[in-house]
């Protein structure tokens, strides 16, 4: 961006922050500082002020001074789909994407913003990958940032803008691994556009045999089992370390997947010979915050921004609308007082006579009030959004979309009592459903019955929660 002196890039998740500072001379972006932060307690929605403190001490001690920021966020914030499109230009690509995107995911669809990586063609069908974040994640990623003094120019996906960082117009099918300490994140691209990216849970018990073992089935699982159309082995995968594992395992990993993947070091890419990060180590951890940086800084916009979609409204700019607006909000503001002003003095005997008629009522309305309660209660469970639902739909937001936890049976009472029965691929994996059941505002007295081995010839794990349904609020 023409004018851009300082920028800086944020690749958050649940856990941490890494952050890279970075400047552009003669225009050729430099690394001034990198750091790394991990949160004193995990990211929600009810601490995004206090991590926001903890962001801003962070970045005064290690001498960050940009105050513009372009931030990344973690793949498991964030619902991607591959869609098909019809022949169109771009903004009427826009449009039809508009109308897919409402039905594209289970989520409702004013929960979420959306936006969208790749170009249709104008005279067949294209691919185009289909992104959407919760509007509520993007708000408390403004407010962690505005309670540091950062001012938010983009909000993008990491993972994607290490793609970007590493993409050039060449027909073969790449992947890209970003590997952190407690997951990793892997993408999918053809024509430098992203294809697919998913999130991955990392259980790092097993130390760097155990890392290995996980990585090494996770790129077959997505890479081996769904091949990309038109393509063959080998299948490249450019790894990119933000944890120290992959470097310590990039042989054995070699090893396993040769001869149909080859596992290629990131700090090989051209980003990080680029800036000098192939020979740093430490440095080289923060390629994703870099690759974040490097798009604040470039020419063209993100490969996918939720502050600024291409799907849903635009931002209204220019001062002179904006007091256009303002000018004639005023005028009818205006018009509206002198109106009721001049109704006021009419009105005043009228209230006074509906007083005193509704405290003579007073009582016939208490006796109605009751009847219709009972009424909306036994409604409540033959409408055709019953209460029994909602409690579903909750339950079902608790669980990951990657299938390592499911449910086997759920029982609910009129009351609100129920019971869920299910498996797990692992005990990490199904703590993490009983706390997202647990912070749910909607349920209480949720308590763990048992966990043990569904069998002696399984690996999986056989769960028993009881909880009590309020409701909504």
């Amino acid at each position: 961006m023409v004018g851009t002196r300082h920028v800086l890039g944020l690749a958050v998740d649940d856990s941490g922050v890494v952050a890279t500072e970075m400047s552009m001379s003669a225009g050729r972006p430099t690394i001034r500082r990198t750091g790394e932060l991990l949160w004193e307690q995990e990211f929600t929605g009810d601490n995004a002020k206090e991590l926001g403190q903890q962001l801003r001490k962070f970045l005064h001690d290690h001498g960050f001074s940009a105050k513009k920021v372009a931030v990344g966020l973690a793949a498991k914030w964030v619902l991607a789909k591959e869609i098909s499109v019809p022949p169109a230009g771009p903004e009427a690509l826009a449009g039809v994407l508009s109308i897919q995107a409402e039905r594209a995911f289970s989520i409702n669809a004013d929960e979420l913003i959306f936006d969208y990586c790749g170009k249709a063609r104008a005279t067949e069908k294209s691919q185009i990958l289909l992104l959407a974040a919760r509007r509520q994640t993007v708000h408390l990623i403004q407010e962690l940032a505005a309670t540091a003094g950062l001012h938010v120019s983009s909000v993008t996906v990491s993972a994607l803008s290490c793609g970007k960082a590493l993409a050039g117009a060449s027909s073969t099918y790449r992947y890209g691994l970003y590997a952190r300490p407690t997951y990793c994140e892997l993408w999918g691209q053809l024509n430098g556009s992203p294809r697919f990216v998913k999130h991955v849970p990392m259980d790092t018990e097993g130390g760097g045999t155990g890392y290995a073992d996980l990585l090494t089935s996770t790129i077959q699982r997505h890479i081996l089992l769904s091949p990309a159309p038109d393509q063959s082995p080998p299948y490249e995968v450019m790894a990119y370390d933000a944890c120290g594992q992959v470097d310590g395992v990039l042989n054995r990993l070699n090893e396993r997947l040769a001869p149909r993947i080859k596992l290629r070091d990131g700090r090989d890419s051209p980003i990080c010979r680029e800036l000098g990060l192939a020979d740093a180590s430490q440095e080289s951890r923060s390629v994703a915050a870099v690759a974040v940086a490097s798009t604040a800084v470039a020419t063209e916009r993100p490969a996918v921004d939720f502050l600024n979609p291409r799907i849903g409204g635009k931002k209204i700019t220019g001062h002179k609308r904006v007091v256009g607006w303002a000018v004639f909000v005023g005028i009818v503001c205006f018009v509206a007082l002198a109106a009721a002003l001049a109704d006021w003095n009419a009105d005043r005997r009228d209230i006074a006579t509906y007083t005193e008629q509704l405290e003579q009522m007073s009582d016939d309305i208490a006796a109605a009030q009751t009847v219709v309660d009972r009424i909306s209660y036994a409604s409540s469970w033959g409408s055709r959004e019953p209460h029994f639902l909602d409690c579903l739909r909750e339950l079902t937001l608790a669980f990951p979309e990657e299938g390592s936890v499911w449910a086997t049976s759920l029982a609910l009472n009129e009351n609100g009592t129920g019971s869920l029965v299910g498996k797990a691929a692992s005990e990490p994996r199904f703590y993490e459903v009983l706390d997202r059941i647990k912070r749910n505002q909607a349920f209480s007295n949720v308590q763990m019955i048992h966990i043990r081995n569904a069998g002696r010839d399984s690996g999986d794990k056989e769960f028993a929660i009881n909880f009590t349904f309020e409701g909504l609020k």
